[in-house]
């Protein structure tokens, strides 16, 4: 019996750590790719575009608080709608967060002069979706 007891604690022990291991290395679920480009500039802010590929369909985003240089691409994670990528994002130690649980990690890093980088969806771009009501975004 305490052989039993003792393949079934360590049964459990593996079984424990392959699912750590395996949500520690959570697949990307979209990608932002930021240009170099501005798309405006106003008030010492510099604002550049980006676009999320998410599902197939690909989405235009304003990127605001980009300080250097803005040639990037970025993993995303947690994202379940194009809407969450939304918001004000923070540095954190595996990438940058913003309070949907959306985490970025840009490649290079994107620098940002207060530490901080706002995201607005602007519209869908591709596919085109017949709605009738232009730009709509889930």
């Amino acid at each position: 019996m305490k052989r039993r007891d003792t393949v079934a604690a360590l049964a459990i022990l593996f079984a424990s750590i392959v699912a750590g291991v395996a949500r520690g290395k959570e697949a990307p679920v979209a990608t932002v790719a930021v240009s170099a480009s501005l798309a405006d500039s106003y008030l010492e802010e510099r604002v550049v575009e980006g676009v999320l590929q998410f599902r197939g369909s690909k989405y235009l985003l304003t990127l605001h608080g980009v300080s250097g240089s803005a040639s990037s691409v970025g993993s995303v994670f947690g994202l379940r709608r194009p809407r969450d990528i939304v918001g004000p994002y923070t540095s954190t130690a595996d990438g940058m967060r913003n309070e949907s649980g959306v985490r970025i990690q840009f490649e290079p890093p994107l620098e940002t002069g207060a530490g901080i980088l706002r995201i607005e969806l602007s519209s869908r771009v591709y596919p085109k979706a017949s709605t009738g009501q232009g730009g709509d975004v889930e």
